[in-house]
C-alpha cells in the first residue's frame, strides 16, 4: 500500500493547540493596542478644543465661559461646544444655528443632530449617542448627540477630605461672559477647563451601566455636545451615593465630576492649553486645587 502525506489527529490537534495558544498570547496585547490608540484619540480631541478655545479667546479677549443665555432663563440659550465650532474648521454648522432659539428647541434640532467627532471619545461604547432633551422638564422636546466633555463651574468637597474657600470659582465660571486669562491667577498650567465625562445619556456608577439614568443628574438638560455641558467639579465618598465604598477623584459616575472608559484615569484640558491624562488615584486635593482658578493653592504632582 502506498502512504498517503498528510497529518495524523494527534498532530492535527497539536498544531490546533499551539495557534490557540498563540490567540491567547495575542489577545491582551492587541486589546491593549486598540486601548491605547482610543486614548491617543481622546488626547487629540481634548487638544483640538483647547486650540479652539484659545483661538476664541484670542478673538474674543478670554475663555468662553459655559454658557450663554438668549433671556434671563436657563432654558434659553447654548454652551461652550457651540462658541468654538468656527475654530474647529465647523463655520458651516455653526452657521446653521439660529442665535436666537435654545439648544433645545426643535429649530435647532437638525445641528444638535450633527456629530462632532472631537466631542466624542472613542473609547465610550455606542457612539454617537442619540439623547433626548428637555428644557428643564420631564418631557423630552428635542433630540440631540451626546457630547464626552464638560467644563465645570462650581466645585464641592463634602466627604473627600479637601477644603476651597472659592468654591465657585472654576475657570469658566461666569455664564455669558468670557473668561480673560488674568482672572485665572492660579497659573493656567496648573487649572483645569474641560474633563471627560462621558457615556450620556445612559448612566454609569463604576463600569455598570443602569437600568435607567434616573439616578442622574438633569439626565435631559445636559449632555447634548450645543448644550451648557458644565457640571460640578467633586469626588465620591463613602457617605454619599453612589460613592460607597470610599473617596473615589473620578470615574465613579458621570452624574457629575469625571468620568471616563480609559483604564486608570480621565483626559483633562487645562487652561494653558495642555493636555493631560491625570491617574484616578490623585488625590482629591491636589484635584480641587487644579479646578480652582484664584484660590492661591498650588497643586501637589499630578
Amino acid at each position: 500500500m502506498k502512504k498517503r502525506p498528510g497529518f495524523t489527529l494527534i498532530e492535527l490537534l497539536v498544531v490546533i493547540a499551539i495557534i490557540a495558544t498563540l490567540i491567547a498570547l495575542l489577545l491582551p496585547a492587541v486589546q491593549q493596542a486598540r486601548s491605547a490608540a482610543r486614548l491617543t484619540q481622546c488626547r487629540n480631541n481634548m487638544k483640538q478644543m483647547m486650540l479652539a478655545l484659545h483661538n476664541y479667546a484670542d478673538v474674543h479677549g478670554g475663555l468662553p465661559n459655559r454658557y450663554s443665555l438668549n433671556g434671563s432663563t436657563l432654558n434659553s440659550g447654548h454652551g461652550w461646544g457651540l462658541k468654538i465650532l468656527p475654530f474647529m474648521d465647523q463655520t458651516p454648522l455653526y452657521q446653521k444655528w439660529n442665535i436666537n432659539k435654545s439648544f433645545f428647541d426643535i429649530e435647532n434640532q437638525p445641528v444638535m443632530m450633527t456629530p462632532v467627532s472631537a466631542y466624542l471619545c472613542p473609547s465610550s461604547p455606542n457612539g454617537p449617542r442619540v439623547m433626548n432633551i428637555s428644557s428643564g422638564g420631564a418631557t423630552p422636546t428635542a433630540t440631540g448627540i451626546a457630547s464626552d466633555y464638560v467644563a465645570f463651574h462650581q466645585i464641592t468637597t463634602t466627604g473627600t477630605g479637601a477644603t476651597c474657600t472659592l468654591c465657585n470659582t472654576a475657570a469658566p465660571k461666569t455664564a455669558g461672559t468670557v473668561t480673560p486669562f488674568r482672572q485665572i491667577t492660579d497659573g493656567l498650567s496648573n487649572t483645569i477647563y474641560l474633563a471627560e465625562q462621558a457615556g450620556r445619556p445612559n448612566y454609569y456608577i463604576g463600569r455598570e451601566l443602569q437600568a435607567s439614568n434616573a439616578g442622574m443628574t438633569n439626565p435631559l438638560f445636559w449632555g447634548c455636545w450645543a448644550s451648557y455641558q458644565s457640571v460640578t467639579a467633586q469626588g465620591w465618598n463613602a457617605a454619599t451615593p453612589p460613592g460607597a465604598g470610599g473617596v473615589y477623584a473620578m470615574n465613579r459616575s458621570n452624574s457629575q465630576g469625571v468620568y471616563s472608559f480609559h483604564t486608570g484615569g480621565a483626559v483633562f484640558g487645562l487652561c494653558d492649553g495642555s493636555v493631560r491624562f491625570i491617574s484616578e488615584n490623585t488625590s482629591m486635593i491636589t484635584l480641587i486645587a487644579l479646578w480652582t482658578r484664584d484660590e492661591g493653592d498650588v497643586p501637589g504632582e499630578f
